[in-house]
């Protein structure tokens, strides 16, 4: 089979970008065959992406982006189009990419790849009406969650909607780390919405109860917020690792205890579904997916915007060992049973074959 995937190809890195990665390494074991338009932005929030960066240059690169697509379809002649979508903006984009596919007779496969469709749609704003178009346009829509997912059926019901979760490839994975530290860590952009700032003033009472525990934050910030951060830090345990790459992030999270994510929304973050596979015990946000991953006893879930949540949850994680080794073995074995990419990617196959007769 043919397929052209339209999803962003890292630099940056981010979740989708390394699912993109993950897709087309794991192909080359397959008969089919991918080609791709990348719809990576040129900068990312951390650089100081604008306004007139996300309306006017993004309006031009998404013409550019058209006419790339047009391009590879008639070269290439796809059996399926498979095409990520951050949300937001980006809605206008995915609906011209869509028409145009339609138009030159190729199936699409719509892929959610964030967690706020439920709330766009009891909302019914402006940009709901927007995303409902593109998800009509989309031969099939596939939701990485089940709350998307419901949303999607009762509020569009003449989309052909399927629920497939993220997959991750745990061969890709270092072996466990026999030397653990006594170090919680988080990865991910260092940004307002990540609830960084409020992780940093929950380590302020942490990180003073249990000095022998390093906080260690993972990713890219811009200056001014990493200012605002280090203001705001009171103990000396904790580091500002800044951007590494997935490889050596992957090995920061390998050699620690406890692996939080205290953002305010998110999809299906690939980072839990590491930390789950090296068996670290997970905090993290009720928001998108993440209730689902962590359901079973897998890890703890918080509210987001809750210092005082942060500060009860890593307590209570870093005063149980007991805990930390029971939700850390289970959510290992759940990635095994349920998010390993060989069963994953069967899974899509089934839809694109779908669209494809």
């Amino acid at each position: 089979m043919k397929i052209l995937l339209v999803s962003p190809i890292p630099p940056p890195y981010g979740g989708i970008a390394n699912w993109t990665v993950m897709m087309l390494d794991y192909v080359k074991s397959t008969e089919d065959v991918i080609d791709t338009v990348n719809i990576a932005p040129k900068k990312r929030s951390t650089e100081g992406r604008t306004l007139f960066d996300r309306v006017v240059v993004s309006g031009f690169d998404m013409l550019s982006k058209r006419r790339l697509l047009k391009k590879k379809i008639l070269e290439s002649k796809p059996d399926v189009i498979h095409m990520t979508t951050s949300g937001q903006l980006a809605i206008f984009r995915d609906i011209l990419l869509l028409r145009t596919a339609r138009k030159l007779g190729v199936p699409t496969v719509y892929h959610i790849r964030f967690g706020r469709t439920a709330e766009m749609a009891e909302n019914g704003s402006k940009m709901w009406r927007f995303f409902k178009k593109a998800m009509v346009l989309a031969s099939a829509v596939m939701a990485i969650d089940e709350k998307t997912y419901g949303a999607i059926k009762k509020y569009v019901p003449e989309a052909n909607v399927f629920c497939v979760p993220n997959p991750i490839d745990t061969k890709k994975l270092p072996p466990l780390c026999e030397n653990v530290k006594k170090q919680v860590v988080f990865v991910g952009w260092v940004i307002e919405t990540k609830g960084v700032s409020e992780l940093v003033q929950a380590w302020n009472t942490v990180g003073e109860k249990y000095p022998d525990y390093n906080l260690l934050v993972v990713g890219q910030a811009s200056a001014d917020y990493l200012e605002k951060l280090k203001s705001q830090a009171k103990v000396g345990n904790i580091e500002f690792a800044g951007e590494m790459p997935h490889d050596k992030a992957l090995d920061a999270v390998n050699e620690s205890e406890v692996f939080i994510l205290p953002s305010y929304t998110e999809g299906f973050p690939n980072a839990v579904l590491e930390a789950m596979t090296l068996k670290k015990c997970v905090v993290a946000t009720d928001v998108g997916a993440i209730p689902e991953m962590l359901d079973g006893e897998c890890g703890i879930l918080i509210k987001p915007r809750s210092v005082t949540e942060i500060v009860t949850a890593l307590e209570k994680v870093l005063n149980y060992k007991e805990l930390r080794e029971c939700t850390s073995e289970n959510a290992q074995n759940k990635v095994c049973r349920r998010y390993e990419l060989k069963s994953v990617y069967a899974r899509y196959k089934e839809i694109w074959d779908s669209v494809k007769e």
